[in-house]
């Protein structure tokens, strides 16, 4: 896991105004009542944020999300429940970890307000990825975390890959389904301060 960075609130706005005009506000808005263990989530492409999530808890999910949730990753352990804006879309970002044994699989999901799927993800176990996927993946870090099938609401679309290079960053890369890289963003977790201005 990446180092926790602390992002005091009052800067947050200055952040969302680096987003390349995606509106970002939603996440920050809800940062301050992030539950403990869900921080925040950003999204760099090079220096510029692209994409947010803060924790928000099961609790506040709308009840279309809810039954969404239920269809596409059932029970599972919770790991992140919380609000998301980016590239695909604005919604409500689910992960979940399976356990089988000594086996771990992940679930994932972006599920706007009215239950729609914007954007689902399951792991492969990296001895089943395909060799040109790895292949991409390690050419930004030769530490391959995870591996995931990335999917709309109906189709696979490509894969999601979560690597760690020599420096301890994390990069979470988006390739084709013919392994092209689409994308690299580092993704760092942080944790809010509250700061009150008199």
């Amino acid at each position: 896991m990446a180092a926790a960075v602390r992002v005091t609130l009052c800067l947050l706005p200055l952040l969302a105004g680096c987003a390349t005009g995606r509106g970002l506000e939603p996440v920050f808005a809800l940062a301050a009542e992030a539950p403990e263990d869900m921080g925040l989530r950003l999204w760099f492409d090079g220096s510029t944020l692209v994409a947010a999530a803060t924790g928000i808890g099961p609790h506040r999910l709308p009840a279309p999300v809810r039954a969404t949730i239920d269809g596409v990753a059932p029970a599972g352990e919770l790991l992140f429940v919380g609000r998301e804006c980016g590239p695909f879309g604005d919604g409500f970002r689910v992960d979940k970890r399976y356990r089988d044994g000594s086996e771990e699989s992940f679930r994932s999901a972006l599920i706007a307000a009215d239950g729609s799927v914007l954007e689902r993800r399951h792991s492969v176990p990296l001895a089943q990825v395909p060799a040109a996927v790895l292949t991409t993946a390690m050419r930004v870090g030769r530490d391959v975390r995870r591996c995931e099938i990335r999917s709309d609401s109906a189709h696979e679309v490509g894969w999601n890959a979560i690597v760690v290079d020599g420096a301890g960053h994390t990069y979470e890369l988006e390739l084709g389904l013919d392994a092209a890289l689409l994308a690299r963003h580092r993704l760092v977790r942080s944790s809010a301060s509250i700061a009150t201005v008199h």
